[in-house]
């Protein structure tokens, strides 16, 4: 899954590095910018001063009633540009200033949920990068398991319930995959609990694992790969690096390109460019990698039309 923090974080230093900010008005060229960041979950608090910049963050912590107040807070340390991680964050900073540029990293139709006018012409003060949406990434990895196991009705799902984004995956998931396929949860807030957790979804007749984006599953990727292994579940997780540890398919964004056109679009904001006039980027793709020596350990034959739609394939 894409991890849109990473891509707030990045694009924003990325911005600050890049040529396209000799473009910036010379009222802006001669002082330190000032770039605020909202998010909704906070994976460690931070706050960055640099010659070049002062980047101040603001995260909710899971609690989306808090956004407006942190909003409010950006906008009163006079940031020249808020740079937003979801729709709710970009909800929440328009709520408390119409002129003030925001740049939103977020996935979902940003029409369909208010955040823009249009793509090609946004008006107001907000544009941005479109990614694909939770609920589409869960469909898509849900068919993914689909299509390797054949008529596969019971799936568990590794996550981590310390981790707010990974309850709104969950219910995502749930809704996908609904009446065709039950969901099962299964908890891991440790690299300790996993072996419980893997010996549970024996017990449940579980055919099939998708592995929620997590620190503790990422640390501990080879682990958790070499479970589903012993176990004999076909998995799918939300990063190559789990493919390359060999587990049997990732489903991801390509971070770098997200990285890359959301730091432009940030760029092209600072260095003057009305929000109103900037058409939103748009990213739909995603990357599948599958390892063919995963599959052959698990004993399966994965079908020529799942093969096809690989970026990359690991054969050994």
């Amino acid at each position: 899954m894409i991890d849109r923090r990473a891509f707030i974080r990045g694009a924003t230093v990325a911005a600050l590095a890049t040529p396209l900010l000799a473009e910036a008005r010379p009222a802006l060229a001669h002082r330190t910018r000032r770039i605020g960041i909202l998010g909704e979950f906070n994976p460690v608090p931070w706050t960055v001063r640099t010659s070049a910049a002062h980047i101040e963050c603001r995260w909710a912590e899971g609690r989306r009633d808090r956004l407006p107040e942190l909003a409010a807070e950006l906008v009163a340390f006079d940031v020249d540009l808020i740079v937003t991680g979801s729709a709710a964050a970009t909800r929440a900073a328009t709520s408390v200033t119409r002129t003030l540029p925001i740049v939103f990293v977020a996935g979902g139709d940003p029409v369909d949920q208010g955040l823009v006018a249009n793509l090609i012409r946004p008006g107001g003060n907000v544009t941005g990068l479109s990614l694909p949406s939770d609920a589409e990434i869960a469909r898509a990895r849900l068919r993914l398991l689909s299509d390797a196991v054949l008529g596969i009705d019971r799936i568990g799902v590794l996550w981590n319930p310390d981790s707010p984004p990974g309850e709104h995956a969950l219910r995502h998931l749930r809704e996908a995959a609904w009446p065709v396929v039950s969901v099962y949860p299964f908890e891991a807030r440790s690299a300790e609990d996993l072996e419980r957790s893997f010996a549970d979804m024996r017990a449940r007749g579980i055919r099939g694992l998708l592995v929620l984006p997590d620190v503790i599953f990422s640390i501990h990727a080879r682990r958790v790969v070499d479970l589903a292994a012993e176990y004999r579940l076909p998995s799918a997780y939300g990063a190559r690096s789990f493919a390359e540890a060999g587990g049997l398919m990732a489903l991801y964004g390509d971070t770098a390109e997200v990285i890359r056109r959301a730091a432009a679009v940030i760029a092209r904001v600072l260095g003057g460019t009305s929000p109103a006039t900037l058409a939103v980027e748009t990213l739909t793709d995603l990357e599948l990698t599958i390892n063919l020596k995963a599959a052959r350990r698990l004993g399966m034959s994965l079908p020529s039309s799942l093969l096809s739609r690989a970026h990359g394939i690991i054969e050994s």
